[in-house]
């Protein structure tokens, strides 16, 4: 196992607008083209610009479109980040319980001369660094061509010799007349992958930055711009030596909701699920081959360890397409001590690691018509009853991989029924998350008869997860830091 050389006061990574990006609107001064069509998310990108450099005053900001008031309805984390007013309220006035809303300007009525001359005697005045027109195109649509070539170079000579940071928004993305003045071009559009529609953010220019990654896919999730950049496979190491502290002070967590939905440590599917997962339910969890193993066993192991922090029992049958070692690390990491001494948490290595342990019961040579692979689903067989007859009353799950290779031997030889597995599977226990890799290829049956069908795929080098059934928004895969170990997450792709 990997040991991980992340510090123990490290905070959580934050996504929110790309790193090329940051480091643009970091300079002291600069011109930026926002582009895109009606709903890409251009407000909210100007608006995460002001968050992400933590502004919480001294800016201008124009809206052509929509009143201050709508600004902070839709975005509500504005009252966190502008400043409460510095002037007290006079004798007998009631405090005011808002905040300042003077750098905000509502400027749908007015006429286009006045505000551009509001616009130059902010930038002569140096009154704002930053400075936000949403849109330039309601300006400048009142301008002949050449009236508006002319205030366009004025307001960029302007805002270079100011010191002044400007950030124009146009909603219309084939025009060019901007492009050769400012100093950054970035521009939103939709796209489809695999009939997903996605949102992309395209850095088309930022002038003295490098630009190492062209492209990210973005969400507006909450009314806050959240890029996501390629993923690395170093987020999901886990030490092996890495031991939960104060486990046994932890107290027991729910795992079924209100609805007897069995929850599944992630509360946006949980969310959109309805509740959770149903119970005597198949998940299938289709993983692209690309994805390491460490990715598909990091976001398994929050849904086993909901399992053995609520003391019910877990059954797990090792796949190359997840690591048992990285499983077990986990739960070593993660679930309660006392679910560990009690055995709730079993994993079932190959027969012949286990016979030579003394750890399986299970006579080999009873079953001696039988290959590895078919040996290997009866000791299956067997530990789901035993367990079911030992703990009754407890909401058992069972972890399944079936690699595409070994199903397919299986439909051809007919040694074994894979449905009939699957079927004793859903009558003697809770939940069971079916794993498997290009589902395409399997036995259509088994996409069928699962009750939900989860995809983990890469967009754009984005760790995501989509819900093919029941057919439900994306989810970028994530990670946060918290000590020795990742923590995965799942954010809604909106």
């Amino acid at each position: 196992m990997v040991r991980s050389s992340r510090s123990k006061n490290q905070k959580p990574k934050v996504s929110c607008i790309p790193s090329e990006l940051l480091q643009f609107v970091q300079r002291d001064t600069y011109s930026l083209l926002i582009k895109g069509d009606a709903g890409t998310g251009k407000t909210t990108l100007s608006l995460s610009i002001l968050r992400a450099l933590n502004i919480k005053s001294n800016f201008f900001y124009i809206s052509t479109r929509i009143s201050t008031k709508q600004l902070f309805t839709y975005y509500p984390w504005l009252h966190e980040l502008i400043e409460k007013p510095k002037m007290s309220p006079a004798a007998g006035e009631t405090p005011h319980k808002g905040y300042t809303l003077s750098s905000f300007e509502d400027a749908r009525l007015d006429e286009p001369e006045s505000l551009f001359e509001r616009i130059t005697n902010q930038l002569m005045d140096v009154k704002a660094p930053i400075i936000i027109i949403d849109s330039w195109d309601a300006i400048a649509s009142f301008m002949d061509k050449e009236a508006r070539l002319n205030n366009e170079r004025v307001l960029q000579t302007w805002c270079e010799r100011a010191g002044a940071k400007l950030i124009l928004i146009s909603e219309y993305p084939t025009n060019k007349t901007l492009d050769f003045l400012v100093d950054g071009i970035v521009e939103l559009q939709y796209k489809f992958h695999d009939d997903l529609k996605i949102r992309e953010i395209l850095l088309s220019k930022l002038r003295g930055i490098e630009i190492k990654k062209p492209s990210y896919i973005y969400s507006l999730n909450d009314g806050i711009f959240r890029s996501y950049s390629s993923y690395s496979l170093s987020d999901f190491d886990i030490s092996s030596n890495f031991a939960c502290i104060h486990k046994e002070a932890q107290a027991l967590e729910p795992l079924l909701s209100k609805d007897s939905y069995i929850t599944s440590g992630y509360e946006a599917l949980d969310t959109d699920l309805g509740g959770g997962f149903p119970s005597k339910g198949i998940v299938l969890i289709d993983t692209d081959p690309s994805i390491n193993v460490k990715i598909t066993t990091a976001f398994l192991a929050v849904i086993i360890s909901k399992f053995g922090r609520s003391c019910n029992p877990v059954i797990i049958q090792p796949s190359s397409i997840f690591d048992a070692n990285f499983i077990e690390c986990y739960m070593n990491a993660l679930v309660r001590i006392d679910a560990m001494k009690k055995g709730l948490v079993q994993i079932l290595y190959p027969i012949k690691e286990m016979e030579e342990q003394g750890e399986t019961s299970l006579d080999v040579t009873d079953y001696g018509y039988l290959n590895k692979f078919q040996q290997q689903f009866e000791l299956f067989r067997n530990v789901i009853a035993k367990t079911r007859q030992e703990h009754p009353d407890k909401v058992l799950l069972n972890v399944l991989g079936m690699e595409t290779p070994t199903s397919g031997k299986i439909n051809k030889t007919n040694e074994i029924k894979i449905l009939d597995i699957i079927s004793f599977v859903r009558s003697n226990s809770d939940l069971c998350l079916l794993l498997t890799t290009n589902s395409q290829d399997m036995d259509d049956h088994i996409t069928r008869i699962s009750d939900i069908y989860l995809k983990l795929k890469t967009i754009n080098g984005t760790l995501c997860l989509h819900s093919v059934r029941p057919s439900m928004r994306l989810y970028a895969l994530t990670t946060i830091t918290s000590i020795e170990y990742p923590k995965v997450k799942l954010e809604p792709l909106v």
